[in-house]
């Protein structure tokens, strides 16, 4: 049978998203309390960039989100190293399958938009795979099987996801990935294409704090680091705008919302990768919707959040649609393997003083 307590109390790590965010007035979850859990004896461990881990034991019980449930595999966390996990309780799995563990093939997202799951006795199955991430400085929100209309103020844009290549030379959907055409700080371009009609990947993860902007040319693709760029511009500004263009649609990053510390939240990748990261900043004004109704051809739809809009405080349904609140841990300092973009003291090749925080 199913128990009432079938998700974590504290905070949940979005996997792909990997935002610190809690369900509010969710309960901890005790497996020896469930008549249906299962320790499927196999060992994982997840490895991030960064250097932490988490490792533990793959098990299989009935999950639900929101008013969502069904039997599914899971991984129990038993060890833990980097970061600040002694609030965090699991991993709320809404990234691809092509990036899940061989132990865990389905994400729990997936899991509960499975069709084929309808008929079992255990389920209550999702028929619209999206799901809509709202965040801002303290709290967050989740809908599941659409967005809200009212959310948003002006109009939305739609971008496919982008494949990423593997090893063997062939392609799979591995995280958000999305193309940028623009990205400026008071008006300062940082990406200074060659070829002006190409773009950029970003990928949206709102696990990672900041912004984190390429060292790189790419082989002479763009005339000028866009990190460097930031660095030599920001310090004479007054309070700038961050401006990112997607789909010929510009979104707006007020200079309060990316300034942590008394630092600009923009950092440089650790890795020259051909993308960047559009982290915890980004979302902060923004309505991003996950479709993923076609498995084949996933998109990302984008607004910019209504400012009237206040992020639920209780879990509800509206339009058949659950509104899950989240709760959210303080934005991390980045790990100090990222620099920040302060300011240069000298010229244009000088790197970035100072560790990351």
């Amino acid at each position: 049978m199913r128990t009432k307590q079938t998700y974590p109390r504290s905070i949940f790590i979005l996997a792909l998203l990997k935002s610190w965010i809690s369900i509010v007035g969710s309960d901890q979850f005790h497996p020896n309390a469930s008549t249906t859990f299962k320790n499927m004896e196999q060992i994982f461990k997840v490895e991030y960039l960064d250097n932490a881990s988490l490792t533990g034991f793959v098990a299989e019980d009935v999950v639900q989100l929101g008013e969502f449930y069904v039997n599914t595999r899971f991984g129990c966390v038993t060890k833990s190293q980097g970061h600040d996990w002694a609030e965090a309780d699991g991993i709320l799995g809404m990234g691809f399958p092509s990036a899940a563990l061989r132990s865990v093939p389905f994400p729990l997202f997936w899991a509960l938009t499975d069709p084929t799951r309808e008929a079992e006795e255990d389920s209550n199955v999702l028929r619209e795979r999206i799901f809509t991430l709202m965040l801002s400085n303290d709290r967050g929100e989740l809908v599941i099987g659409g967005h809200d209309p009212s959310s948003v103020e002006g109009g939305m844009v739609t971008t496919p996801v982008r494949a990423s290549p593997l090893a063997n030379g062939e392609f799979a959907y591995m995280h958000y990935m999305i193309d940028v055409q623009s990205l400026k700080v008071g008006g300062y371009e940082l990406l200074n294409f060659r070829d002006k009609s190409i773009a950029i990947q970003a990928i949206l993860d709102s696990g990672t704090s900041c912004l984190v902007v390429p060292d790189d040319t790419f082989d002479g693709g763009l005339l000028s680091s866009p990190f460097k760029t930031f660095q030599k511009h920001f310090g004479d500004l007054d309070e700038p705008l961050i401006t990112i263009t997607i789909e010929g649609k510009e979104f707006t990053l007020p200079y309060d919302d990316y300034m942590v510390d008394d630092k600009p939240c923009v950092m440089k990748m650790k890795s020259t990768p051909r993308t960047f990261l559009l982290g915890d900043v980004f979302f902060r004004r923004m309505v991003v919707v996950h479709d993923l109704r076609d498995p084949m051809k996933p998109s990302i739809t984008l607004g910019q959040r209504h400012p009237g809009y206040e992020l639920t405080t209780k879990l509800q349904t509206i339009s058949g649609r659950a509104h899950v609140p989240l709760g959210k841990k303080q934005v991390q300092k980045p790990a100090p393997a990222m620099e920040h973009a302060v300011p240069l003291a000298g010229g244009d090749d000088e790197e970035a003083g100072g560790e990351g925080g």
